[in-house]
Order: C-alpha cells, then structure tokens, then sequence
C-alpha cells in the first residue's frame, strides 16, 4: 500500500545492476572467486570494528549519562569526561566510515541508471569513482597521520585525563587506512568485473 500512495513502483529497478560491494556480498557470485583465504581474514577484521563500535557507543552513551548525574544530581562535574567524550566519538566515526566503506553503504547518487542500463558503462564509471573515492582518501590519510606524527614526536597528552594525544589522532589514521583497504579491494572487484565479463549484473 506503501508503494501506492508514495508512487515508487517505478523505481523497483533503480540500481540494477547492483553495485559491486568489496565485502559481505555473496561469496559464490564469480566477481569473489579465489578470495576465500582474504575474506577470511577480512571477516574477522569486520568483527572487530564491530567489537570497537559496539563498546565505544556503549561507553559514550554511559558517559554522557554519568557526565549529567555528576552535574546535576551531585554538582560535581568530572572534567575527564569532556576529553573522553571526544575521543570516543572520533573512534565511532572514522571506524563508522570504514565499515560504511565495507559495506557500501555511504550515500551514492544513481542518476546513471537512469540514463542506462549497460553493465559495462556502469561498471567504467562505478570503477573510476572508486579510483577518485581512493585517491582523495590516500591525501586524507596522508594528512592524518602527518598530524599524528606531529603529536607524537611532541608526545602532547590531554589536559585532564593527561592521556597521549595520538589515541586521537590514530583514530583518523585507522579509518582512512581501513578505508583505502576495503577501496583497493572495492576497485580490484570492479575491475575483475568488467575485464572478465562476470559480476556486477
């Protein structure tokens, strides 16, 4: 009924071909021949961004929680919190990012598929934005870790809490190198795709 009132039947076959995603899709589709060993390898890296996720969303969420009590319960704020607070948010979002990445789920216009429905005209513009995807994350990663070394050979640490200031700062680091992982492989798939003829349909 949903379909109805909004008028989106004609939108059913607006991504077809699917998108070509560098993990979690189907390992017997010919476009992931070969990559068993990679992908299980790949698998439990996932599960650990999963892990990270899951516990730094936890404790910021009892952060906060703890941070408002102290305030205004017992008028007695604990400034730590100000710095952790942060720091764990920055960890959610570059980790976010990157497991975003490997799912292919960030946002992603498909006019294309509008204008039409050749494989390997979407495969050739799916791949060189993947190739431009990629470059601008390897400047990113670039200047992330350049920060990050700068902090380090200072060995800065936090006001309060007087922790090492690269826990920050390699929470950039990580996102963007977990990121240019899962690109390399997203424009290594496309790519088999479209030379071999098989995948991406």
């Amino acid at each position: 009924m949903t379909k109805e009132l909004l008028h989106t039947d004609s939108l059913d076959n607006l991504l077809t071909p699917e998108p070509i995603i560098p993990a979690g899709g189907d390992p017997a589709a010919p476009v992931y021949r070969d990559l068993g060993g990679l992908y299980f390898i790949e698998d439990k890296l996932a599960l650990l961004m999963r892990v990270v996720l899951s516990v730094a969303m936890i404790a910021l969420g009892l952060l906060m929680a703890a941070q408002v009590f102290m305030r205004y319960a017992i008028a007695s704020p604990f400034l730590g919190i100000e710095e952790l607070a942060p720091m764990l948010a920055l960890w959610i979002y570059f980790i976010g990012m990157a497991y975003c990445t490997r799912e292919r789920d960030h946002i992603e216009g498909g006019v294309l598929t509008l204008l039409t429905q050749n494989r390997k005209t979407l495969l050739s513009v799916r791949l060189f934005g993947t190739l431009c995807c990629l470059v601008t994350v390897v400047v990113f990663a670039w200047f992330a870790w350049d920060f990050a070394a700068y902090n380090l050979s200072l060995n800065r640490k936090s006001t309060y809490m007087r922790l090492p200031k690269y826990i920050w700062d390699f929470s950039m680091v990580s996102g963007f190198v977990l990121m240019i992982c899962y690109l390399v492989l997203q424009a290594f798939l496309e790519a088999r795709a479209l030379l071999t003829g098989k995948g991406g349909d």
